[in-house]
């Protein structure tokens, strides 16, 4: 069975060709960009493997392709969707073909959803929608991300008040521990007030990772010598995977439509897979935490059966986004 690439890419990287076909709202980004091309995409053998992945990471919606196509319709306005990966067929015959690159790069997977994760929420806790976005992940499992998000006119004063007032005792607490990823978010928390608009590409993507690596529930507690910065990928050595299922039970308190609810659900279930992986490489697990993480996904999945079927008001979008932040 073959995978066909949805839209046909190429893999010349060019910042000025992407920003010239997203439009006049794109601005050039940091980091080196996928251009497009129209050569057509297949990988033998794939379709199985693709399907299996999508299975370890629902949030995450993947084709295949090799680069950017820039702005059309399939990824700008209300079709630009923060959630949907290109992935290099290249990448995928690795994953394929080695068990040891396998979970690298399944590791490398992680991060990049966590990173998503967290430069959502930012966006929707600043009353903002994405317009545009691509993400591209190359052969190395590297990411590579363009997307541009506007302020949206719903959010009274009071709540664009608080929302900062919540995202900058984020930024405070990425601070402590890496101070170059926080001035990076302040920075953008800076420009998304004054201009309305937020235009995302490599470099800010890597910011977003850096401080999930100390916000996202799955992290590492330290134990003994290991990684300086906390909620770095744990070792054999120093430290012990866990889940902060508190957060997540603020995740759920906060969820009220049934797509925040099954948002809530695909997070604790790449937590709790996270959390399997790094027990099946001999990592010390808190399973008192993952014991905690499976209670509320329990409370999430009666949840769904209560919650509406109805698009998240603003003021839920931004409870649901704060709640995801602290």
């Amino acid at each position: 069975m073959e995978i066909k690439g949805i839209g046909s890419y190429g893999s010349v990287y060019a910042n000025t060709r992407v920003a010239e076909k997203a439009g006049p709202l794109a601005q050039e980004t940091e980091g080196a960009a996928p251009a497009a091309r129209t050569d057509s995409v297949e990988l033998s053998g794939g379709a199985a493997y693709l399907k299996g992945l999508q299975e370890q990471f629902p949030k995450m919606s993947f084709s295949v392709g090799t680069g950017f196509v820039g702005r059309t319709a399939q990824n700008t306005g209300d079709n630009a969707n923060r959630w949907a990966f290109t992935v290099s067929p290249k990448l995928l015959e690795k994953m394929r073909g080695d068990p040891d690159a396998e979970a690298e790069y399944l590791q490398k997977l992680r991060d990049i959803e966590r990173a998503t994760s967290l430069a959502d929420s930012f966006i929707k806790a600043r009353g903002m929608k994405t317009v545009y976005c691509e993400n591209y992940i190359d052969e190395n499992g590297q990411l590579h991300h363009t997307s541009i998000s506007v302020r949206k006119d719903e959010m009274n004063e009071k709540l664009r008040k608080e929302a900062r007032e919540n995202t900058e005792k984020m930024i405070e607490r990425v601070r402590e521990k890496n101070k170059e990823a926080a001035d990076k978010l302040e920075e953008l928390l800076n420009k998304a007030e004054e201009s309305g608009e937020l235009v995302l590409g490599d470099g800010e993507l890597r910011a977003f990772g850096s401080a999930a690596k100390l916000l996202e529930p799955t992290q590492k507690k330290d134990y003994g010598d290991g990684d300086d910065e906390a909620g770095g990928e744990a070792t054999k050595s120093g430290g012990c995977v866990g889940i902060n299922a508190a957060k997540l039970a603020r995740m759920l308190a906060a969820a009220k439509t049934r797509a925040q609810v099954q948002a809530v659900i695909a997070q604790i279930q790449s937590d709790l897979k996270e959390c399997e992986a790094g027990k099946e490489q001999g990592l010390d697990v808190d399973e008192a935490s993952v014991e905690a993480a499976k209670n509320v996904l329990r409370g999430a999945q009666q949840r769904m059966g209560q919650a509406e079927d109805r698009e998240a008001t603003p003021e839920e979008e931004m409870a649901s986004a704060l709640a995801s932040l602290m």
